[in-house]
């Protein structure tokens, strides 16, 4: 069975080509760090056979999203032991690096000046401007960041790829969506300078840090999680911050020209819609997105990775066999069912996604960290 053979990503081998691909969890604790929750999380994950294993939404920088953090060095310790929790059970581990699409320090100005306010009226007040002004930014700040700020962007991601590699991450996977995503996007991106236009100087952004990241974690596997906006069967778009998939194989092959290793195509966001990409059941066709994986395995020579609704072993076999992928993206698939691998290996009944979005999507919008119906990760 392809799914199960191992594969050579750059200088990393993948024991088989199940991925469990960066998803937002809930699981970190409060000021970002890896508790026992995530460490328990990201283990059932491994212990099932996961051979590649993305930590979703590392933040480089303090900011207010709830997600990991690892903007000090302090921070390091208790990456280290997630990275040795899952080692031990033979998966390799990339972090995802994060970058929200506003202006950080500006925004966490305006949080921190409505947390110190006594009046109960003001801090409403204050806190409506901040979110406001999140809100807008997400919208706008691709086209209005200065260099100076994309300059400091760059430093922050780097020096977070540092502590990754100190905290013995396998890879780096670059969200290519949210704030790289913005300035990709012709729908977002309207700048006039070097950094909009035309493919090439939307993605200029996105290739300068690589070609930062390369330099300073030379060792450490590079990926690009490139997202794709699609288009849904009434016409209407599906994301924004993203390329087209007109666009994608052309952008592929310039990632693939400045030393990355590895592609994941995905469906772009940037909507503030989560079923954008964790589509509910019947909203998008089974793998949506692998068409456009296709065209973007044609055009470069790096493995490619396909993620999005393929639900089955099946599937995820029906695809590598035909050349559409080299890897196989399952989230929810493996929130439902954490020993697919090992049931594949040994044509054990897996315990199917039914897209229902209850606990994964509904819990992260209940506040909660996610989980599935079928198999209640953490309870």
């Amino acid at each position: 069975m392809k799914l199960l053979e191992p594969i050579q990503i750059g200088k990393l081998e993948l024991k088989n080509r199940v991925m469990f691909p960066p998803m937002t969890t809930g699981y970190e604790e409060r000021d970002g760090s890896i508790g026992e929750k995530s460490i328990q999380f990201y283990k059932r994950i491994a212990q099932g056979g996961a051979a590649y294993i993305v930590l979703g939404d590392v933040a480089p920088v303090r900011t207010v999203t709830p997600t990991p953090k690892l903007f000090m060095d302090n921070q390091i310790t208790s990456f280290i032991t997630l990275t040795q929790a899952l080692h031990e059970s033979g998966a390799k581990v990339a972090a995802q690096l994060f970058y929200p699409e506003y202006n950080v320090p500006e925004i966490n100005g305006l949080i921190a000046k409505a947390m110190a306010t006594q009046d109960p009226e003001e801090k409403a007040q204050a806190t409506k401007v901040a979110y406001a002004q999140m809100h807008y930014q997400m919208q706008h700040f691709a086209t209005e960041a200065s260099k100076e700020q994309m300059q400091q962007i760059v430093n922050d991601m780097v020096a977070c790829a540092i502590r990754c590699e100190k905290a013995g991450f396998d890879a780096i996977e670059i969200h290519g969506d949210r704030l790289l995503g913005s300035f990709c996007s012709s729908l977002i991106n309207h700048r006039t300078d070097e950094y909009g236009g035309e493919l090439r100087n939307r993605a200029r952004f996105s290739l300068e840090l690589i070609q930062a990241l390369k330099a300073a974690v030379p060792e450490m596997v590079i990926e690009y999680k490139l997202p794709v906006i699609t288009i849904n069967a009434d016409g209407s778009l599906r994301g924004k911050g993203g390329v087209t998939a007109e666009e994608a194989p052309l952008f592929a092959k310039m990632l693939e020209e400045v030393g990355v290793d590895f592609i994941q195509v995905a469906q772009a966001n940037h909507t503030g819609d989560l079923t954008d990409t964790i589509p509910p059941r019947n909203a998008v066709p089974y793998a949506w997105t692998t068409p456009i994986a296709a065209l973007v395995k044609q055009a470069v020579s790096i493995p490619v990775a396909t993620v999005g609704w393929i639900q089955t072993p099946e599937r995820g076999e029906e695809i590598l066999a035909t050349g559409q992928a080299d890897v196989i993206g399952y989230g929810r698939p493996l929130l439902a069912d954490p020993d697919l691998p090992k049931k594949a290996a040994t044509g054990e009944k897996v315990l199917l996604c039914t897209g229902c979005n209850k606990l994964c999507v509904g819990g992260l919008l209940s506040r909660r960290p996610i989980t599935c119906i079928r198999y209640p990760l953490q309870g």
